[in-house]
């Protein structure tokens, strides 16, 4: 039988860092107007707000599938503690 070994701190620190990464990409925001007023040629600011729609679209999806991860990670890393604890105490029972 071979033994499981499970990094709670790779677990904890991955749930951390799509937390950030998804904090980052949530306050990017609303810069269209910023951007396109910058933009003078009607036909640069017209394929300037396509891009900008295109990226918020994007971004929406990244930031649910950063969240689905993240709960995913979160879920996996409280199971495992979860069963860890459990097995601790049949352990104990035992002796």
């Amino acid at each position: 039988m071979s033994d499981l070994i499970v990094d709670y701190d790779l677990l904890n620190n991955s749930a951390t860092q799509l937390s950030e990464i998804k904090k980052e990409f949530k306050e990017l925001g609303e810069w269209k107007k910023e951007i396109t007023s910058v933009v003078g040629a009607s036909e640069l600011q017209k394929a300037m707000t396509d891009f900008i729609d295109n990226w918020d679209d994007n971004r929406k999806k990244l930031l649910e599938d950063l969240d689905s991860v993240g709960k995913m990670v979160e879920g996996t890393r409280d199971a495992f503690i979860g069963l860890d604890n459990e097995l601790a105490k049949t352990g104990k029972k035992k002796k």
